[in-house]
């Protein structure tokens, strides 16, 4: 089913933004999960297109394209370092993964419908892509990926409200793009602290 192969690349465009070490990559990557998203919106709003066709504009505005660029403007900005490494290594972030794979399928055991056509494995992929979101923020140090794993939190949250719930009014909706409010804001502090700027190049 195509719809559960796009559930695939969204979680594993969340673990390059995981595990990747160059900043332009994780924003790279970002941007496409961005795109994907619109997938789901497809899926869970076939039935109402002017909504789906509002849905999507924002997600493609937001999240694909507005987030990612503010995210890279801000990294040039800042003269940020262009490689960044997890906390912990990767041995360590894989188990981390292992433990979130096994969690997600206890989680889901007994789920045999949903309220859309969505195979129990699409449900799994979705719960990851959150808990790799959780995890970004246990394992990266440098800020930049440390917002872009809260996007890719908050992206997982967005589609699972949707394949749980078949979509919400289009006023909660527009709450899941506060990331890219999140995004912007922080650009703009941190190119107007002088603290900040000296404290990222000392890293």
């Amino acid at each position: 089913m195509i719809y559960d192969f796009v559930y695939l690349l969204l979680l594993l465009t969340g673990i390059v933004v995981l595990v990747e070490n160059r900043l332009s990559r994780i924003i790279l990557f970002l941007s496409i999960q961005g795109f994907l998203l619109i997938f789901p919106v497809v899926q869970t709003h076939e039935d109402d297109w002017k909504h789906a066709i509002s849905l999507i504009s924002l997600v493609v505005l937001f999240k694909a394209i507005l987030t990612p660029l503010i995210l890279r403007w801000t990294a040039n900005k800042s003269k940020m370092n262009e490689s960044t490494t997890p906390r912990f290594g990767y041995l360590a972030t894989l188990l981390f993964m292992i433990l979130g794979l096994v969690l997600a399928v206890k989680v889901t055991e007994g789920v045999t419908a949903l309220t859309i056509p969505v195979h129990k494995i699409a449900l799994i992929y979705v719960i990851l892509l959150v808990y790799v979101g959780v995890l970004c923020f246990v394992v990266r140090r440098n800020w930049l990926a440390l917002i872009a794993g809260f996007c890719v939190f908050e992206n997982g949250i967005f589609v699972l409200t949707m394949v749980l719930d078949k979509g919400l009014p289009f006023g909660l909706e527009f709450g899941s793009f506060l990331d890219a409010i999140l995004v912007i804001v922080s650009g703009g502090i941190l190119q107007l602290s002088p603290h900040m700027h000296t404290k990222e190049r000392k890293v």
